[in-house]
């Protein structure tokens, strides 16, 4: 299937101690103009660890955030039992060797995934496993899961404990017990732990769409559990197979204990210039309006039995008023972070107060059931 775009501290304060919107807008033009250019001549792998590694100087991502993050009452929300700043998250995949949630947490957003994490250490799939699609702001990728394994990316999300109220962890296996330990070790970590069930780039994974086995494994990570936890769910195709299958892996998740669902992961694509047997995932502006009607078609199935985080295409304010609206409680972006910068988070809270203010509303959550902004 293709998928087309739908169009479009205290040393903080002792350096940066005020920023106007004129110097908002010339921050966004030198990413848009001298940083992004730089980064996107570079291999995709390499300009991202560049990124990553500037975010770990904490004079930086001081410099990159300041004005960034909106402190308004009217952007809070709740939901399974969580109390965030703005219902904008990074999604799993952007900080896999969990280093950087502090950072992204500063450039404004809501709440911050880390890993995904597994129980060993995985190099992922050989290279080249990741592509840009600049014309369609897309990103196609067959990473499988890289990372440092469970002991090292439990000392490093220990370590950041100040940020634990607002840090999801992601966590998957292919066997119960690799996900049952990562689950037990980590959650006193975060404040939720996502179950990611539906990477198209990892083999193993799809075990977990069989309904029996997957509602015996959120059965026993629920009598464990003392943070929310919410299933990271495959993307579906408008056609009623896969349609309802998804949609019983969705009721099965929330009936055997799971608080929530991410809808969607990257949808699969094939290329021949993944190596990875030239299959991947999808992910950016592209999958918009796939996610609103796959939001649409989960809250018409499990109402509210479970809490629905969108993900996939977001790049405005105006697509978090969407997801909002067709009931999601909250939205994840990681793409268009990528193509627009640290900036990205504040515009978009800025944007969704202005869109508020519009309709005379003065919470996110009254923007459920709402048209379009």
């Amino acid at each position: 299937m293709v998928y087309y775009p739908n169009g479009r501290s205290s040393l903080r304060h002792r350096y940066f101690p005020c920023v106007t919107g004129w110097e908002k807008g010339i921050r966004q033009i030198v990413y848009r103009n001298l940083i992004k250019p730089l980064l996107f001549s570079m291999d995709a792998e390499r300009s991202h660890s560049m990124g990553e590694a500037m975010m770990r100087v904490p004079l930086v991502w001081s410099a990159v955030s300041v004005g960034s993050r909106v402190t308004a009452p009217e952007l809070g929300t709740e939901f399974a039992g969580l109390s965030l700043p703005t219902p904008l998250g990074m999604a799993a995949g952007f900080d896999k060797e969990c280093r950087v949630i502090r950072p992204l947490l500063s450039m404004g957003f809501g709440f911050a995934t880390a890993g995904t994490v597994t129980l060993g250490p995985r190099p992922g799939n050989p290279p080249p496993r990741v592509i840009r699609q600049p014309e369609r702001f897309a990103i196609l990728n067959a990473l499988g899961f890289p990372g440092p394994g469970l002991e090292i990316a439990e000392q490093r999300l220990a370590r950041m404990h100040k940020a634990k109220d607002r840090m999801f962890i992601s966590i998957a296996g292919t066997i119960e017990d690799e996900i049952i330990e990562c689950h037990r070790r980590l959650q006193e970590h975060g404040a939720a732990i996502e179950l990611n069930i539906s990477s198209p780039n990892t083999a193993g994974l799809r075990v977990f769409h069989e309904p029996g086995r997957l509602r015996a494994l959120i059965e026993a990570l629920t009598r464990e559990k003392t943070v929310p936890l919410f299933v990271k769910l495959p993307p579906w195709s408008r056609e009623d197979g896969p349609r309802r299958e998804s949609i019983r892996l969705a009721e099965t998740s929330v009936s055997s204990g799971a608080d929530g669902l991410v809808i969607a992961n990257t949808h699969p694509i094939e290329h021949e210039g993944l190596s990875a047997s030239h299959r991947g995932g999808l992910s950016g502006a592209p999958l918009t309006d796939h996610t609103a009607r796959m939001v649409a078609e989960i809250k018409a199935a499990i109402g509210g039995d479970g809490d629905v985080i969108a993900c996939g295409g977001i790049f405005t304010a105006e697509d978090v008023w969407q997801m909002l609206s067709l009931g999601a409680s909250a939205v994840q972006l990681y793409t268009a972070f990528i193509y627009e910068g640290p900036g990205l988070p504040g515009r978009i809270n800025r944007g969704l107060l202005k869109m508020m203010k519009r309709a005379e509303i003065t919470n996110v959550r009254d923007i459920r059931g709402l048209p379009p902004g």
